[in-house]
């Protein structure tokens, strides 16, 4: 398969890479800002890569990576971004690039890629949603809301691409030790750890094994599904 990844320069897109590319697959990755730090990791991957840059918050940007890409027969969408404060403190703009970014981006590139493809080619797509847009939390409405939007549409989208021989599934990570989260207080950890059954964070590690199994022929059956990811948090 050759799959695209957005998001690819972050910790869970990177374990995604090497874990696909482990499994012999081709890579198309994105980044936004980091480009000279992933054509270094790509160099250590035993397949064929290719590597698009864009502000995926930016419709034009979509639209300009979109004509760039070419078929392939999976896709992850990992890029995102997280507001933490009260939505009364969250500027318009910066309300509407996160819409832009998680929900707006995956459903123009899944449209796009679909309509790329020939009707009985397979297409597998994965989307790295969130905990939070299954419960929601306090000083993170908009990005649970934008993950909520990303859960509806992987349902929807499941019953419309089912025909056409393509699969969309969805996985919620609950905490997971990445750079992503190192914004929060010791506190913030502390408190969070203690709600956690599992008693651990989760790692991108394990994140990535899971999109591997449903983004692979494996779990071929599956389609729609929401995958959470959190130790039992929540």
């Amino acid at each position: 398969m050759r799959i695209f990844i957005t998001g690819a320069s972050g910790a869970i897109g990177l374990a995604t890479a090497k874990r696909l590319a482990d499994a012999g697959h081709d890579l198309v990755l994105h980044t936004h800002t980091r480009q000279k730090e992933l054509e270094q990791f790509v160099q250590e991957l035993p397949v064929t890569t290719q590597i698009v840059a864009g502000d995926l918050s930016n419709r034009d940007t979509i639209t300009a990576l979109c004509e760039e890409l070419p078929v392939v027969e999976g896709f992850v969408h990992i890029a995102g971004t997280s507001f933490s404060g009260l939505l009364i403190d969250q500027t318009t703009g910066s309300i509407e690039s996160m819409m832009t970014l998680h929900v707006e981006s995956l459903i123009r590139i899944s449209q796009f890629l679909t309509l790329k493809k020939g009707f009985s080619a397979p297409l597998s797509i994965v989307v790295v949603s969130s905990v939070l847009g299954e419960f929601g939390a306090a000083g993170e409405v908009v990005y649970s809301s934008c993950k909520a939007a990303q859960l509806g549409f992987v349902k929807a989208y499941s019953k419309e691409i089912g025909p056409m021989n393509g699969r969309i599934n969805a996985v919620t990570p609950g905490w997971i030790d990445t750079p992503m989260n190192a914004v929060f207080t010791d506190q913030d950890r502390e408190q969070a750890l203690a709600e956690i059954p599992a008693g651990r964070f989760g790692t991108e590690d394990e994140v990535a094994a899971a999109i591997t199994f449903l983004i692979g022929k494996e779990a071929g059956y599956i389609s729609g599904a929401v995958l959470k990811i959190d130790g039992a948090w929540m």
